[in-house]
Order: C-alpha cells, then sequence, then structure tokens
C-alpha cells in the first residue's frame, strides 16, 4: 500500500497499522522526505495523519530531522492545520533548536506572539513557551521578556500552562536570571 492510500484509509487510531511506517520513516530518509511533503502539502487528513506520524519519529529518531528544520520553520508561516504547528513547536521545544540567527529571530518573535496570544488550543502556547526558555539559555538576556510574558499570560490560561509558566519561572530563578 502506498503513503498516500495509508494516510487517506486509516484512522490515527490504529496505532499498528502506521507502526511499520513510523519505523521505516526513520531509517529511509527517501520516505521520511515523502511523509514530511505529505504532512506539510497534502489534503487536511494527510496533513494530521502525516504529522502525527512525524510525531512519532521524531520520538524515536530525532536526529533525521535536522535537516529539515528549515522547513519546518518555513511550514509555521503557511500552517493549514493546528497538526502541523503543534508537530513543528513540540519538536524545537524538545529536540533540535537550529542555530542561525535568522531562523532564531523568527522562532522567538513567532514564539512569543503564539505563547501570549489567548486560543483553546493550549500545546502550541506550551511548546512555544518551551522553545523561548531554551532560546533564554543562549541568549540570557531574554529572560526577563520571558518573565514579563509568563506574568501576563498567568492570570488567564489553563492549569497546563500555568504549569509549565511556574517550571519556567523556578528555573529561570535557579539559574539566576531572574
Amino acid at each position: 500500500m502506498n503513503l498516500e492510500d495509508v494516510l487517506n484509509q486509516h484512522t490515527i487510531d490504529k496505532k499498528w497499522v502506521y507502526k511499520d511506517l513510523i519505523a521505516r520513516a526513520g531509517k529511509d530518509l527517501d520516505l521520511l522526505a515523502a511523509v514530511i511533503e505529505k504532512a506539510f502539502t497534502g489534503n487536511d487528513k494527510e496533513r494530521k495523519r502525516g504529522c502525527w506520524i512525524l510525531h512519532h519519529v521524531s520520538d524515536a529518531v530525532p536526529g533525521v530531522f535536522k535537516i529539515h528544520s528549515r522547513r519546518m520553520v518555513a511550514q509555521l508561516k503557511i500552517a493549514e492545520t493546528n497538526a502541523e504547528e503543534r508537530f513543528v513547536l513540540r519538536y524545537f521545544s524538545k529536540y533540535y533548536l537550529p542555530k542561525n540567527e535568522e531562523i532564531e529571530e523568527f522562532l522567538l518573535d513567532y514564539c512569543f506572539e503564539k505563547m501570549t496570544t489567548p486560543s483553546k488550543i493550549q500545546a502550541p502556547r506550551i511548546y512555544s513557551m518551551s522553545i523561548i526558555y531554551r532560546m533564554v539559555k543562549r541568549y540570557p538576556e531574554l529572560a526577563h521578556e520571558l518573565e514579563q510574558s509568563i506574568l501576563l499570560i498567568m492570570e488567564d490560561c489553563n492549569a497546563g500552562l500555568k504549569s509549565r509558566g511556574r517550571r519556567v519561572q523556578a528555573d529561570l530563578r535557579a539559574l539566576g536570571l531572574i
């Protein structure tokens, strides 16, 4: 069965359907590139299910995405589904964070905006806070701006975002940055 059929005919709930694909995509860079292409340019089902597969590949073999980091950052500008944004932000919050001034600048702006904009979908806000925190470790002068942004959102956010905010504040204090 080809990738397009797998993404369009099976549900995400059937993890066993995607298990082999996840394992192969972590080793076969051409297959990984094909999944990324479907996840970022396919129809709605392909984007959502493709990102679900990429999420699991990134947990198993995070390093294979380094060569795709520019594409992933660019996808934030044109994402059509929450799944794309969630996958990209989650990846950068947990694994590889590009070391390119232009990309870092874009990610910081994007993440500060995402983190401070109220939304029903909290995961991108939480991942954005984590990305900014990782950037603060590189650029400590950003610590106070992050702290102020956290204080701003703490009044009106869900428990998950509050919890992450408190942990980031505690870590910033422990590092002597605030």
